[in-house]
């Protein structure tokens, strides 16, 4: 054999074996998911964004963006290992921990990995429609949204606080937006950190007007969990809002199963929020910007007793955060 055939062959047997080995290495990344919401939430957004990072970023794990009905449906989802991630609603974690309300018995499998966002909650309506406070939706028709998300939950604890008797819808998000349009609907909600995929479309199709929650409903809804705090959209936030709107908001983590290895949650936490990683997810919905000014938010998760994924707190340790 010549010099130049072993050289070729030799060469060729080099890049078979890079690229099995890339090949292999890319094959072998662990797959995982994490469950959010559903189009025209902000959830479905953020956490897509998440996935979207990890999977380019990370040589050892690759996340895919589920869709699910909201908040609860992620919860239960990470209690019975279907997804290994999730966002978590700080106030329907406190419920789960503790097995109460929706949540039949306590949760042990829910850990905290770090913050993602604050939600406010957002009551919409045409402004032609002259419904100016949650009073006037006395009698109106009203979407939930999809029961097991936490719009259905903060919808109904709203109106029943609020004393109203309305006509109850379980739409999505983007299709009670077009109902309400229509006329078909009165008004539709969703908590979510602005702007909200499915506000910023209602706004764009003819001027609104987001209802306040405030006074009594305000206080009593402070008073039932302590993962509850007043909040203001601000005025512009969507087109034609021209007023400050004050309402009620939470703040919403991205959690993991306590049972998921903390290899894995380390990658997925040391992805999320190194420089680049917040840079990238700060173009995908500038609602991680409330998370990542909250960041660890360690003292959140201590106060309804949700403990800290062991990868990620191996992070925040590595981090100075203890």
């Amino acid at each position: 054999m010549s010099g130049i055939r072993r050289a070729v062959v030799a060469f060729i047997a080099v890049f078979v074996v890079v690229a099995l080995t890339a090949s292999g290495a890319f094959a072998a990344r662990v797959k995982v998911s994490v469950a959010s919401a559903g189009p025209g939430a902000a959830a479905y957004v953020i956490w897509g964004g998440l996935a979207a990072l990890i999977s380019k970023e990370s040589k050892t794990v690759e996340m895919s963006n589920l869709t699910t009905r909201g908040a609860v449906e992620d919860i239960r989802l990470v209690e019975s290992g279907k997804a290994e991630f999730a966002l978590g609603v700080a106030t329907l974690l406190d419920l789960a921990i503790k097995g109460k309300k929706m949540f039949k018995k306590p949760y042990t499998n829910q850990c905290g990995v770090g913050p993602g966002t604050a939600s406010m909650f957002h009551i919409g309506v045409k402004k032609s429609s002259g419904i100016k406070t949650l009073k006037d939706l006395d009698g109106k028709r009203v979407s939930f949204a999809k029961k097991g998300s936490s719009t259905h939950f903060m919808t109904r604890t709203v109106m029943k606080l609020a004393g109203l008797k309305v006509r109850e819808e379980n739409l999505n998000w983007n299709v009670a937006a077009d109902a309400v349009k229509d006329n078909r609907l009165d008004a539709f909600t969703i908590p979510n950190p602005i702007p909200s995929p499915a506000f910023v479309k209602f706004s764009t199709a003819q001027p609104i007007t987001l209802l306040p929650v405030d006074g009594k409903v305000l206080k009593t809804m402070l008073t039932m969990n302590k993962a509850y705090f007043p909040i203001t959209i601000p005025a512009n936030s969507y087109d034609g809002q021209d007023k400050d709107v004050p309402t009620i908001g939470y703040t919403a983590w991205t959690i993991a199963g306590c049972k998921v290895p903390a290899d894995v949650v380390y990658e997925v936490t040391r992805l999320n929020y190194s420089k680049k990683g917040m840079s990238y997810l700060l173009k995908v919905h500038k609602g991680w910007k409330v998370g990542f000014d909250l960041m660890p938010a360690l003292d959140q998760m201590k106060a309804i007793n949700m403990k800290v994924h062991p990868g990620a707190a191996r992070y925040w340790k590595e981090k100075g955060f203890n």
